[in-house]
């Protein structure tokens, strides 16, 4: 007899994940790219006056929002970011450990919610205007705010759930098999 396993809709759901993972990744290494070739063309253009690249200050200040906050969310995912963890480390795997995880968790959920809000409210508020070159809308800017804040959300109740329910609960435990009595 074998455990049932973790069922269609949580294999969705884990590969909808690393789906997002891949996007905040690739997001990430291809504005690091744009910033790279930019930054390097303005350079040599300073030297070498063939074409104008006043525009690419735009894309620039775009690529770096974009960058910055794709990464937090990817490293947010994998617990990778700056933190100071001793405590945790020490209290790791005992029940005061679970709880200050918990307490933290609820803790970044607090922030990470006013943080997505007032992205949001700034993302709002820049409708209408645009930049003076390209003419592209400014909320594109604005936007990787509310977008992150809501990934390191999902990221953090998906912690909390973790660290309240080790084991998964049957519809989160890996399929192993048991063997027939």
């Amino acid at each position: 007899m074998t455990v049932p396993g973790p069922g269609p809709f949580i294999g969705r759901w884990a590969k909808a994940e690393r789906g997002v993972a891949a996007a905040l990744r690739w997001g990430s290494i291809l504005c690091l790219v744009a910033l790279l070739f930019l930054l390097a063309g303005g350079v040599l253009v300073r030297f070498v006056p063939v074409v104008s690249m006043g525009w690419a200050d735009e894309i620039v200040e775009l690529s770096f929002a974009w960058m910055v906050f794709l990464g937090t969310a990817a490293l947010w995912r994998s617990h990778e970011h700056i933190a100071i963890d001793f405590i945790p480390q020490a209290l790791g795997g005992t029940p005061v450990g679970r709880a200050l995880e918990v307490l933290l968790g609820l803790l970044a959920l607090g922030f990470l919610a006013v943080f997505t809000w007032e992205g949001w409210l700034l993302t709002v508020q820049a409708v209408g205007n645009r930049t003076p070159i390209l003419e592209l809308p400014k909320p594109l800017w604005y936007v990787a705010l509310p977008v992150s804040g809501v990934v390191m959300i999902g990221y953090t109740l998906r912690r909390c759930f973790r660290t309240l329910c080790p084991a998964g609960g049957p519809a989160l435990r890996s399929p192993t098999p048991t063997p027939d009595l």
